[in-house]
């Protein structure tokens, strides 16, 4: 008997599609070549300015503030992260799904990947320099990468003011950053500050060197950074534990895979439900 004949894409034409139809060509050439890329306007002005008031809130109430600090002109001290993003706001949903986010991070990991964790690095003068790292910190570095990050700017990123740092290429040498003068972002050669404005995103393969530099002046900077892994990772925070159902029903089916609802890993004393495994796997061949 014939096999059914379909016309449903395979994963790879599926990735791929996603990719020329957002026009990310260029974007896939600068993960290979330099082990990050920028996508300017990932986010609109308005959900930007969501993101950042309740971060600032998160972040007031974790370091014992009775007011959100100001934006522009906080100058008195160190500020606390802010955490568990995914579960302060459903605004965080969408940035879990945002379409060019999640296109690179498909390219980079397969669309298997899981949300591991949504962080917001608050940075403020006087904290010292994030120092060169890679995200594939407790795994042995692989290409493919196991672990990607996706870094959303909330305010304009400026050497000064505390902008990103990586270093181009260093995807290619497959190990991690050793040496002072490897570590340190003003001592490493290589090492140059991603410029950006607000609402764009740098995605970050899991083997790239990279870090933050010294914010001098008052302010805060602030991000959203968002990591994605392979499904048989343990992920940072307690991603699946946390969904409810009101969360699935607002949104497509893409997000429960994203959220690992559909892994039928950690299973119980019942044993593994492969129903879900069957489920995942028929929309991904």
């Amino acid at each position: 008997m014939a096999e059914a004949v379909t016309n449903e894409p395979t994963s790879r034409e599926f990735v791929f599609a996603e990719i020329d139809r957002l026009g990310l060509k260029q974007n896939v050439l600068e993960l290979e070549e330099q082990g990050f890329t920028v996508v300017p306007d990932a986010l609109p002005s308005a959900m930007v300015e969501q993101m950042r008031e309740i971060i600032l809130r998160q972040t007031a109430d974790k370091s014992g503030l009775d007011e959100v600090p100001d934006l522009d002109t906080w100058d008195d001290g160190n500020l606390r992260e802010g955490c568990y993003l995914l579960y302060e706001d459903p605004i965080f949903e969408q940035v879990v799904m945002n379409e060019y986010t999640v296109a690179l991070m498909q390219y980079l990991l397969g669309r298997s990947m899981v949300l591991s964790t949504m962080y917001s690095h608050v940075r403020c003068k006087g904290d010292p320099p994030l120092r060169l790292h890679t995200d594939q910190w407790t795994l042995q570095l692989s290409n493919p990468v196991s672990v990607a990050v996706a870094n959303y700017a909330l305010v304009d990123y400026e050497r000064d003011r505390g902008a990103f740092a990586a270093v181009p290429g260093s995807n290619h040498l497959m190990r991690r950053p050793v040496h002072p003068d490897e570590i340190d972002v003003y001592k490493n050669r290589d090492c140059v500050p991603l410029e950006m404005k607000a609402g764009s995103v740098v995605v970050t393969a899991g083997n790239t060197w990279h870090g933050a530099y010294e914010r001098k002046v008052p302010g805060i900077r602030l991000n959203t950074a968002v990591v994605y892994c392979r499904s048989y990772i343990q992920t940072q925070e307690r991603i699946r534990e946390g969904v409810t159902q009101a969360m699935l029903d607002r949104n497509p089916p893409r997000f429960a895979d994203l959220m690992g609802v559909n892994n039928f890993l950690g299973f119980d004393r019942d044993g593994p439900d492969f129903t879900k495994a069957r489920a995942l796997t028929s929309r991904f061949d």
